[in-house]
């Protein structure tokens, strides 16, 4: 555990009674207990951008096996509109099985009943016939009769074997189409039991950075505020010693209140005669300022940051066109206006983009509302303003 650091006051009082040029051993002390608290964030911010990166390659992943599911969650959806067109299919099958069972029924009966003629009639050799002494014109006529019938059992016979091939046609095509339907089922759904387990473990893994990273930017804040007040104090001692004071100008404090949100009442006019008459898009809590070191390390802000409810109406600070609306990485979704001059103000993590690319919009309008979209871990609106795509301070053009 670190020793305590003594007040500042007391500091104070045991310099002022010191002797002017004596060595300061305390101060020294602490500029190593700086240096090693310097180490240790900068240590930190190692790991946190490992971990990011570690989580970025989880959140494709798990990007991927979220398309992966939907796409076969499609593709089920087009197996069961299939199922209802074979089912359809299927349908008309049956039918046709029905017709073809019942042509076979009324064949297998015309067969019967020429054959219990045939029967009842006896043989119909034409030797027989001759023989028998009956009248040469009745010969006659039974030897044709005799001649249409066996024609008729021969199609017969032939009518009953064709629709016994349908019939068997049939029953073998409604089997392999019931099984190659079932077989790309449960094909499919498989796969997506599988890619089912694949994105829990891509999810556990992620939230598992997620929380990692999320505990040691706590530390990282934790020891940035120590940092802070240890620098405070070093800086402190070395003023009292060198007998010197300096003051320095007071930064712009995040935290402020925004209640003056943009209006229609600078529309139509040209952007660059607008410096300190600004309103800001949105109202809430301005969290972040423009060159305001960020709490978890990298880039200072290049804009503003102002914290609020999600859906709250974001409004154009001036007239311009939309000349971009669409999500980016990292600023979730997005909307650019272009107010002419050079002049860009950026709109992002918004919950839901009210207008598109190539729309003109008017000081006041409504084009947005306000989310965490894009990775934000706070509810809000990131605003930035911009000249020849260099970004400035929107604070030094708000009234």
């Amino acid at each position: 555990m670190r020793p305590p650091i003594p007040s500042l006051k007391v500091c104070a009082l045991l310099l002022l009674w010191l002797l002017p040029g004596i060595a300061n051993p305390a101060g020294d002390g602490k500029q190593q207990e700086l240096e090693d608290l310097r180490g240790r964030i900068a240590k930190l911010k190692g790991e946190v951008e490992r971990a990011s990166v570690d989580r970025s390659e989880a959140a494709d992943g798990l990007r991927n096996s979220e398309r992966k599911i939907s796409d076969i969650n499609r593709a089920l959806i087009e197996l069961q509109k299939k199922e209802q067109r074979l089912g359809q299919s299927l349908g008309k099958l049956a039918q046709e099985h029905r017709a073809t069972k019942a042509q076979l029924h009324a064949e297998r009966q015309q067969l019967a009943a020429l054959l219990r003629q045939r029967y009842r009639q006896g043989s119909d050799d034409a030797t027989h016939l001759a023989l028998s002494g009956r009248d040469p014109g009745e010969i006659q006529r039974d030897l044709e009769y005799y001649t249409y019938i066996g024609r008729a059992r021969a199609r017969l016979i032939r009518a009953h074997n064709a629709s016994l091939g349908r019939l068997t046609a049939v029953e073998s095509e409604t089997r392999s189409r019931r099984s190659d339907l079932e077989q790309i089922k449960q094909n499919q759904l498989t796969q997506r039991t599988t890619l089912d387990r694949e994105k829990q473990v891509r999810q556990a893994t992620y939230n598992q950075l997620s929380d990692q990273i999320r505990q040691q930017r706590k530390q990282i804040d934790s020891l940035a505020r120590d940092e802070s007040r240890l620098s405070r104090l070093v800086e402190r001692l070395q003023r009292l010693s060198e007998a010197r004071k300096t003051t320095k100008p007071r930064e712009p404090r995040a935290g402020k209140t925004i209640t003056n949100v943009a209006d229609a009442s600078l529309a139509g006019l040209r952007f660059a005669a607008l410096k300190g008459k600004l309103a800001l898009p949105v109202a809430g809590e301005l969290l972040a300022r423009f060159g305001q070191a960020r709490a978890g390390g990298g880039p200072a802000w290049k804009g503003l940051f102002i914290r609020t409810k999600a859906g709250q109406p974001v409004r154009t600070v001036a007239s311009g066109a939309v000349v971009f609306a669409d999500w980016l990485r990292g600023f979730g979704n997005l909307l650019i206006v272009d107010h002419g001059g050079g002049y860009l103000s950026l709109y992002s993590n918004n919950e839901s983009l009210y207008k598109q690319a190539g729309d003109t919009v008017h000081a006041g309008d409504v084009v947005a509302a306000t989310g965490d979209t894009g990775g934000q871990e706070e509810t809000g609106l990131y605003f930035e303003l911009r000249r020849q795509g260099q970004p400035f301070d929107p604070m030094s053009w708000v009234r």
